[in-house]
């Protein structure tokens, strides 16, 4: 038997317990873990156990720390579960994923976000993606996550400005003598952009932040 050992146990993996106060079904959140919903059933039976990195990776979906997901109590060696505090952070607006277009401020709204995430990048931001040059790493509505204090680094995927109030994310290569912009799209169309530093009618090109997490749609896959 795995260490999951059915959903109203009250050790083991309470993923089910989990999804069900989100009112979630089986495939629901095997959309939103990338995987099938057989799969998640073997989870909350115990007949398969979850790989550290899954463990993670479902507690953030949840919304949940990992004790919660343990789900131990003091007294028979397991600790009682308890959920995450909420943490937010601010959707400011739609970035391209094609070619350079104003962002469009969204004021108000946010989305939750791990405790992890939001003490690792307290001035990051969301930015819902638009367009389909970089649908290999992220579809159209995907929600990426940009921190402004990461520097951009060679081969890092960013959020840019272009020519000033363009507002654009591709994996970003540096020379010192130009910036390379590059797609990652499934649409051979899109073509990497060189923009000269020395070139005066060259647009100017500003970092806004490196891409640190990403939401894909519900049931995308890659």
């Amino acid at each position: 038997m795995g260490l999951i050992q059915g959903d109203d146990d009250l050790g083991g993996y309470k993923i089910a317990e989990a999804r069900r106060a989100k009112g979630w079904s089986q495939q629901q959140l095997a959309e939103r873990l990338d995987t099938t919903q057989q799969q998640i059933a073997r989870y909350e039976t115990g007949q398969r156990d979850p790989k550290a990195d899954v463990i993670l990776k479902i507690s953030s979906v949840l919304n949940v720390t990992v004790s919660y997901l343990l789900g131990v109590d003091s007294d028979s060696g397991y600790i009682e579960a308890i959920p995450a505090r909420s943490y937010s952070l601010p959707i400011v607006g739609r970035i391209a994923a094609g070619a350079a277009r104003e962002a469009i401020e969204q004021a108000g709204e946010t989305r939750q976000t791990t405790e992890e995430t939001y003490v690792a990048h307290p001035n990051g931001f969301w930015l819902v993606v638009s367009g389909n040059s970089m649908n290999k790493l992220f579809p159209e509505g995907t929600l990426v996550l940009i921190d402004p204090d990461e520097e951009v680094r060679n081969g890092d995927v960013a959020a840019l400005f272009v020519n000033g109030d363009d507002a654009t994310i591709k994996r970003v290569y540096f020379d010192g003598r130009s910036v390379t912009l590059v797609p990652e799209s499934y649409d051979p169309e899109y073509r990497e952009r060189v923009i000269g530093r020395s070139d005066p009618d060259a647009p100017a090109v500003r970092m806004v932040g490196k891409v640190v997490a990403f939401t894909s749609p519900a049931g995308w896959r890659a």
